[in-house]
C-alpha cells in the first residue's frame, strides 16, 4: 500500500462540528516546510514520516 499524507507525522486534518463533537474530513494541511493544502488520500510527498495513523494496524 502506497503512503498517503494522512499517514505522515506533518499533515494535520481538519474536522466539522457535527452535534455535540467533531467529526473529521478528507481535507487537511501539511505542516512541513510551510503551510500547503493536501487531502488524506493525496500521494505522499518526499518529506514523509510516519505519523500516528501510519503506525495503526
Amino acid at each position: 500500500m502506497p503512503d498517503t499524507c494522512a499517514g505522515c507525522r506533518y499533515f494535520r486534518r481538519h474536522y466539522v462540528k457535527s452535534g455535540r463533537g467533531y467529526a473529521p474530513i478528507a481535507q487537511g494541511h501539511c505542516v512541513h516546510p510551510r503551510l500547503k493544502d493536501r487531502t488524506a488520500d493525496a500521494p505522499a510527498c518526499p518529506r514523509f514520516s510516519p505519523g500516528k495513523e501510519a503506525k495503526r494496524p
